[in-house]
């Protein structure tokens, strides 16, 4: 009778271990569902960053043709200081151009970083 009471406790004490285990890992489940969640969110930030910068970038890009063409009408004219005055604009909308190309690629590998946490955050 002795040995079935403590057989009787043993039991109890495995199913709750068990219990306990089950709820835990649910537990961590959703706590690495939520931490992917967030990444994934920063991952879509990165990515709405990035298509800005692009947009940025064009409107420059824009900007320089426009320039460009400033450049061509006045060096018809023979206005050689107003042409390398708007040389000078195309240039610098050139380089804005490549730095907003720059900050979408840096943002693109942020978001593609965000998404592989993602992945690793699942995959714990």
């Amino acid at each position: 009778m002795a040995l079935s009471k403590s057989f009787r406790r043993v039991g109890v004490l495995v199913v709750a271990l068990i219990s306990f285990m089950v709820t835990d890992a649910s537990a961590q489940s959703d706590y690495n569902i939520r931490r992917a969640q967030g990444y994934q969110r920063e991952a879509e930030y990165y990515q709405k960053r990035a298509a800005d910068y692009r947009r940025e970038a064009q409107y420059h890009l824009k900007r320089a043709e426009e320039y460009q063409r400033e450049v061509a009408y006045y060096t018809r004219r023979g206005d050689t200081d107003r042409a390398e005055m708007y040389q000078r604009y195309v240039e610098q909308e050139m380089d804005k151009y490549e730095q907003q190309m720059r900050y979408a690629a840096e943002a693109d590998e942020k978001a593609a970083r965000y998404l592989r946490y993602a992945a690793d955050a699942l995959d714990d």
